[in-house]
């Protein structure tokens, strides 16, 4: 098994704690971003990941084997340009980790999708 199958593997797996039976790859893209081409990770991604991932996916408590405190971290749940990627798909409205954003959860995805997709996780 590849490290990037075993990868998706864990983020299906792991919710932060409790298990879900759906892989990523089942998980239909249901909501795009806007088109924008200019996130970068450092000032658009990285804020949300601290305040909502970081709990699970960081230091020694790096759920499914992730840890999302930098950008080498990020990239290991991440194929610049893909929606395949795990991260765009785990945070869709039907994904295990949409519901552990906070606020306009909405507004993040398309951030989010739009790093990866269309900015093609830029730094």
């Amino acid at each position: 098994m590849s490290v990037e199958s075993t990868e998706t593997a864990a983020l299906s797996a792991i919710a932060c704690g409790s298990s879900s039976p759906t892989s990523p790859s089942d998980i239909g893209i249901t909501l795009t971003g806007t088109g924008v081409t200019t996130y970068t990770y450092t000032a658009d991604v990285a804020p949300i990941l601290t305040r909502d991932c970081v709990s699970c996916h960081s230091g020694s408590r790096a759920d499914a084997g992730l840890n999302f405190t930098s950008y080498a971290g990020v990239l290991r749940a991440v194929t610049p340009g893909s929606d395949q990627s795990p991260l765009v798909r785990v945070i869709q409205p039907a994904g295990p980790m949409y519901a552990n954003l906070s606020g306009d959860r909405n507004q993040k995805v398309q951030v989010i999708y739009d790093w990866v997709v269309n900015s093609h996780a830029a730094q």
